[in-house]
């Protein structure tokens, strides 16, 4: 395990270079998901000492997109305004849905929750990427978002591969190990990264609920 760096597009994201970049995440609300705030307070207890940096509760969250090709602070009002309807029009065929968050899973870079299933993530993610290339291009972004995720902490220096093992077999212990999520929110949100402390925060422009999801 290594010390997690953040990326913008498939480059460093630079302090500096970009103070925020613009991204569609799910807002993840602990609150109202007691379950999945049970297993995410386990597998911090079973870590507090390992080299993480655990994310917050109210910063939780999976990525579905980053505008990588500018900085948050370059994209106009109107840009903002055309993107806000657009994903509003992609998002009002799609169903709220529940998934499963679970097993923990020690990366090379930090923890991480596993999701399933993945079609109705995909369909998500899709949806949420056709949105920005209406309104951006088809070229606005080179971040790979992979195989969707809950990011649980960042690792914050590197371990050897004894002690890898060792926070592997304490996440893995922990039980349960695994919790529904309910889905029913998009949030478009202007993201600051700290590398130094291995931080994320955000400013919320907008929440679009699901088709059906009150508001």
């Amino acid at each position: 395990m290594k010390p997690f760096t953040f990326q913008q597009g498939k480059d460093v994201w630079e302090e500096g270079r970009a103070p925020s970049l613009a991204h569609a995440y799910v807002p993840v609300d602990l609150g109202r998901n007691p379950e999945l705030a049970d297993l995410v307070h386990s597998v911090r207890a079973a870590t507090k000492d390992d080299p993480l940096t655990h994310v917050g509760n109210e910063w939780l969250h999976i990525t579905l997109y980053q505008l990588s090709s500018k900085p948050a602070a370059e994209v106009t009002v109107a840009e903002r305004q055309a993107l806000t309807t657009e994903l509003t029009r992609q998002m009002q065929d799609i169903a709220p849905f529940t998934i499963t968050v679970g097993s923990t899973l020690a990366y090379g870079t930090g923890l991480i929750f596993d999701l399933g299933p993945d079609e109705p993530l995909n369909e998500l993610r899709t949806a949420a990427t056709r949105a920005f290339e209406v309104v951006f291009g088809t070229e606005a972004t080179e971040y790979e978002t992979g195989i969707l995720h809950l990011t649980e902490s960042y690792a914050t220096a590197e371990v050897d591969l004894d002690h890898y093992h060792q926070i592997h077999r304490r996440v893995r212990r922990v039980r349960p190990s695994h919790a529904p999520l309910r889905i029913d929110t998009v949030a478009l949100v202007d993201v600051v990264a700290n590398d130094a402390e291995k931080t994320i925060t955000w400013e919320t422009l907008t929440t679009i609920p699901l088709a059906g999801a009150s508001t």
